[in-house]
C-alpha cells in the first residue's frame, strides 16, 4: 500500500471509501461567485470602498465602518440552470442567501464618529448543479485500463476492500495474469451523471468603527459552515475481442460537512478630506476547516462470485450489484489560502457611484492534514505536524501541481435616477485556479488517493459574472431586486490517461500508446434572481 506514512490516521479512518482529492478541495475552497443582498448582486459585489452594505462584511470589514444608521436585512431569491449537453433541462431551485443587521451607535467623541456592530449569516458558494457528459471519443481508452495501471502497482490482498480499483476487480472490470492486472476490452463510449446541492455558508461577527469620516476600520470574526451533497453515475460501454459486451455502471453518493474559522481586518481611507474618493484594503487570514466525508458507492456489472456454488457466474441481461462497505467515513484539516483584496470607489453628489476591487488568492496553498486523535509518534516521523495531525505531504505537493493563483476583478455602477429608485449593474471576471494540462493523478503517495472512489476530473475555465439590479427605498424601508448571470465552462475527463505510456500497457495495447483521452466540453452557466427587504433606523 502506498500509506506508509500515515499509521496514525489510519487508526481513525481505516474504513474511508471517498476520501478528498485536490479537486474536492478546490471546490470546497472557491469563492468565485457573488452572493449577499440583491444591492451588492447588483453591483457586482464591488462595495469593497464604497461599504455601507450588510454583505459587504465578507469583503471588507471596514464596510460596516460606514453606516450612521442601524440596518435589518433579509435576502432569498432562485437559481436554475440549463446544460445543453442534459436533453435541454431546466434544474432550479430556491435559495436563502442572506440574513443580518448592523447596530450603529454614535460616539460622543471628537474623533470617533461612530462604532458599530454587525451579525450576518450569507451563502459563500451554492454548490447547486448538474451536468451530463456523453463522450464517444475514447479510442478504445478505458477507465478499466487506469484500474489495471493502480492495481499493478498497488494491489494487495489487505487493500483490496478499502480501495476503488480493489473493488472494480473483485468486479470483473479487468482481470489477471502471471504478467499482471490488465483490461482485455475495448471501451468505445462513456456517460457520466452529476448532481450537486448544499453550499458553503458564512456567520459573521464585524466590530468596525468611523474616525472622524475619513479614516474606517473593521475586525470580522468568521465561521463557516459546510454542506456539500454529490451523486455521480459513470457507464461505460466496452467490447471484448471476442465481441461479446462488457458495459458497467458506478455510482457513487456522497456528502462532506464540517465547520471553518477565519479572520478578516479591513480598512477604508478618503485620502483627500474634501473629496468622496476613498481606497479600501483587506486581509483574510486562511479558513481552518475541519471536515467529515463520507461515502455509498455501488458498481454494477455482468459477472460476479456465487460463493455457494464457488463459480464464476454471468448475467447476459442483467447486472450484479458490487456494493461498498458499510463504514465509509473520513476525517480531515483544510486550510485555504490566504486572500487580500485592495479597492477603489466614489460618488458624484447622491446620484451616482463606482465601485472597483482586485483579489487575488493562491489555491496552490490549499493544505490538508489527517487529526492524529492523540497518538503520539514512537519515532521521529518528518511528516508529523507539530499541532497533533498528520500531513498529507503528496497531496499537498499536487496542490501546487494542479492548482495556481486566482485573480478576481470587480466593477460595479449605482445611478440614482429619482430619491427613491436606483438602477445597478456589475461585472466580475473570475480567472481559473487550474493549471493548464492539470490532471488527477492517483500515482502519489497519498493516503487519500487509496480510499478515492472516483476517477473523473473537470478542469473549469475562467468566470464571466454579469449583474443588474434595481433599488427602491420609502421612508425608513426599502426593497431590491437584482439579477446574476455566471458564465463558465469545463472540460470533463473521466480519467486519467497516463497509463498510455506505462510499458505493460503499450505491450497488450501497441497501438494506443501514448493516446490521450479527449475531454467533454460541458456548460455550466446559471442565473439567479435574488430579492432583499430592509429597514434602517
Amino acid at each position: 500500500m502506498k500509506k506508509t506514512y500515515f499509521t496514525f490516521a489510519l487508526l481513525l479512518a481505516s474504513a474511508s471509501m471517498m476520501a478528498q482529492t485536490v479537486y474536492t478541495n478546490a471546490e470546497l475552497s472557491s469563492t468565485s461567485d457573488v452572493i449577499g443582498t440583491a444591492r451588492y448582486v447588483g453591483m457586482g459585489g464591488a462595495l469593497g470602498a464604497l461599504g455601507a452594505d450588510i454583505s459587504a462584511i465578507g469583503s471588507n470589514p471596514a464596510a460596516i465602518g460606514m453606516y450612521r444608521r442601524s440596518d435589518i436585512a433579509l435576502t432569498a431569491g432562485g437559481m436554475w440552470q440549463k446544460d445543453r449537453s442534459y436533453q435541454e433541462r431546466n434544474t432550479g431551485r430556491g435559495t436563502f442567501d442572506q440574513m443580518g443587521f448592523v447596530a450603529a451607535f454614535r460616539i460622543d467623541h471628537p474623533k470617533v464618529n461612530f462604532v458599530n456592530f454587525s451579525f450576518n449569516y450569507q451563502k459563500k458558494y451554492n454548490f447547486g448543479g448538474a451536468y451530463y457528459a456523453d463522450n464517444a471519443r475514447l479510442g478504445g481508452l478505458s477507465q478499466a485500463d487506469q484500474f489495471a495501471s493502480l492495481a499493478n502497482a498497488y494491489y494487495n490482498e489487505e487493500s483490496s476492500p478499502y480501495t476503488l480499483y480493489g473493488a472494480a476487480y473483485d468486479a470483473y472490470l479487468y482481470e489477471r495474469d502471471n504478467q499482471g492486472f490488465y483490461n482485455p476490452y475495448s471501451a468505445q463510449r462513456n456517460r457520466y451523471s452529476y448532481y450537486t446541492g448544499g453550499s458553503v455558508q458564512a456567520f459573521d461577527i464585524n466590530f468596525s468603527t468611523n474616525i472622524s469620516d475619513r479614516y474606517y476600520v473593521g475586525l470580522t470574526i468568521g465561521a463557516n459552515n459546510v454542506d456539500y451533497d454529490r451523486f455521480t453515475s459513470y457507464t461505460e460501454e466496452r467490447n471484448g475481442s471476442d465481441g461479446s459486451i462488457q458495459d458497467y455502471t458506478i455510482d457513487t453518493d456522497q456528502r462532506i460537512s464540517g465547520y471553518g474559522i477565519n479572520l478578516k481586518a479591513g480598512t477604508i481611507i478618503r485620502p483627500i478630506e474634501d473629496n468622496p474618493f476613498r481606497v479600501g484594503l483587506t486581509v483574510e487570514t486562511p479558513t481552518w476547516y475541519n471536515l467529515k466525508s463520507s461515502a455509498i458507492w455501488d458498481i454494477w456489472s455482468k459477472q460476479y462470485y456465487d460463493a455457494e456454488t464457488k463459480q464464476d457466474m454471468y448475467l447476459p441481461d442483467g447486472y450484479y450489484k458490487h456494493s461498498s462497505p458499510d463504514d465509509n467515513y473520513l476525517e480531515y484539516n483544510l486550510r485555504t489560502p490566504w486572500r487580500a483584496r485592495v479597492s477603489m470607489g466614489s460618488t458624484i453628489d447622491r446620484y451616482f457611484a463606482w465601485g472597483l476591487e482586485y483579489e487575488y488568492a493562491n489555491y496552490g496553498k490549499n493544505h490538508v492534514t489527517y487529526p492524529s486523535g492523540g497518538y503520539e509518534p514512537s519515532w521521529y516521523d518528518p511528516y508529523w505536524d507539530t499541532f497533533s495531525s498528520v500531513k498529507d505531504v503528496e497531496l499537498n505537493k499536487q496542490n501546487k501541481q494542479v492548482l495556481k493563483g486566482q485573480h478576481t476583478v470587480k466593477l460595479g455602477f449605482e445611478f440614482n435616477a429619482t430619491d427613491n429608485l436606483a438602477i445597478r449593474m456589475g461585472y466580475n471576471y473570475v480567472s481559473s485556479m487550474f493549471k493548464d494540462g492539470a490532471r488527477l493523478t492517483q500515482h502519489i503517495n497519498s493516503y487519500a488517493m487509496d480510499y478515492v472512489s472516483e476517477t473523473g476530473y473537470m478542469n473549469l475555465s475562467d468566470v464571466n459574472l454579469i449583474t443588474c439590479g434595481l433599488g427602491y427605498r420609502f421612508k425608513r424601508f426599502y426593497i431590491d431586486m437584482a439579477y446574476r448571470f455566471r458564465q463558465q465552462s469545463g472540460k470533463y475527463y473521466a480519467f486519467d490517461d497516463s497509463f498510455t505510456q506505462e510499458e505493460g500497457f503499450i505491450n497488450d495495447n501497441p497501438n494506443l500508446a501514448g493516446a490521450t483521452l479527449q475531454p467533454v466540453d460541458v456548460n455550466l452557466n446559471r442565473h439567479t434572481i435574488t430579492c432583499t427587504m430592509g429597514i434602517k433606523f
